[in-house]
């Protein structure tokens, strides 16, 4: 069984570099021309970039990297969900941000060379195309504008985060929830977000309870409609407001 590069679980359905013309090479050549970092790629560039390149599979919940690991390459989401989690004391783990189809990750790693900077977990099944470091520098070194598309990938990470930090340092739980579903939807360009409550919690940095508590709030109001690991915006201007105060009993 051959063992993940990037120091993760075993994997079981790694693969060989894939041919130019096969199938699943043509599929994964309009998905590296869909996204903004290597859209302005000649074809033959992304070509030669999937010849030091393969697929494979994760599962739920599995580990694709660890803090600390060498960052010996970085991964396009052909299907599926992999969260970005900096890991904490006491299994309080800090979800930095969900990836979906189409998105890559791994970057900053491969792009200084120094260890992963946080996990990478399996939020779904999925697969996975998992990119050499060697042919993206070499890509770096003959493309500048690469280079400056790569740092621009890293900036947008490193505003999320900040984001995010912001959010936990000076706002409060309820506030927190509203923001992540609030900027959530509006960068998926839709309002459906696939997570459960226990998840939004890690993300947010909250109790399940107090995730919960405030969910069943803002669906009373009618701003978002809650199902099994799925919540739904209704009313973004209602989102945006704060939460109405509870009612108290009159004599």
């Amino acid at each position: 069984m051959q063992r993940d590069p990037d120091g993760g679980a075993e994997l079981g359905q790694a693969e060989s570099p894939m041919a130019p013309q096969s199938a699943s090479a043509q599929r994964n050549r309009r998905m590296l021309a869909a996204t903004a970092l290597f859209a302005p790629m000649a074809p033959a560039d992304i070509d030669a970039l999937l010849n030091h390149s393969y697929e494979r599979s994760m599962r739920t919940g599995e580990t694709l990297f660890q803090r600390g690991d060498p960052g010996v390459s970085m991964m396009a989401i052909i299907a599926g969900e992999v969260r970005i989690v900096l890991p904490g004391e006491n299994g309080r783990d800090q979800i930095l941000n969900v990836l979906k189809a189409g998105s890559v990750f791994g970057e900053m790693a491969l792009f200084d060379g120094n260890p992963r900077s946080a996990d990478a977990i399996a939020g779904t099944n999925g697969r996975l195309l998992v990119l050499e470091r060697q042919a993206v520098m070499r890509l770096i070194e003959q493309d500048p504008g690469f280079a400056f598309r790569m740092i621009g990938v890293i900036a947008q990470r490193l505003r999320s985060t900040l984001s995010q930090l912001d959010g936990v340092l000076f706002r409060d739980v309820p506030s927190r929830i509203d923001m992540f579903l609030l900027e959530t939807s509006r960068s998926q360009g839709h309002p459906r977000i696939d997570i459960t409550q226990a998840a939004l919690g890690e993300t947010v940095g909250a109790a399940r309870e107090t995730v919960n508590r405030h969910l069943r709030q803002r669906a009373a109001e009618g701003a978002i409609a809650l199902s099994p690991g799925r919540i739904t915006v209704l009313d973004p201007v209602r989102l945006s407001r704060p939460p109405r105060a509870p009612r108290t009993a009159t004599s």
